[in-house]
C-alpha cells in the first residue's frame, strides 16, 4: 500500500510550495496534511485558494479543470484510508 510520502517527495513539495505562506509557523505546517485536504476539497467539490490550487496543480494533484488526476486518486486515498480496505 502506498503512502503520501511514496507519491509525493519532500522535495517535491518544497519546490511546488516556493515561498507560500499559509499564515501558520513554517515549523509547524504538516505540508502533506495540507495537501491532502486541498485534494479532499477538489474531490468533494468545494474550492481551495488559487496558492493551493497553484500547489497541487504543479504536483500534478489535480487538473486544470479542477478534476483529480491519477495521482491525486491515489493521494486521496493514500491520505485518508488508515489501511482499512473493505
Amino acid at each position: 500500500m502506498q503512502t503520501v510520502t511514496d507519491i509525493i517527495t519532500e522535495k517535491q513539495i518544497n519546490i511546488a510550495w516556493g515561498n507560500a505562506d499559509f499564515g501558520n509557523d513554517r515549523n509547524a505546517i504538516d505540508r502533506y496534511k495540507l495537501i491532502a485536504n486541498g485534494v479532499l476539497k477538489c474531490a468533494s467539490g468545494f474550492c481551495t485558494g488559487h496558492t493551493m490550487q497553484c500547489i497541487l496543480e504543479e504536483l500534478g494533484l489535480v487538473l486544470p479543470t479542477w478534476e483529480l488526476s491519477p495521482r491525486g486518486k491515489h493521494y486521496l486515498y493514500a491520505a485518508y484510508n488508515d489501511g482499512i480496505s473493505v
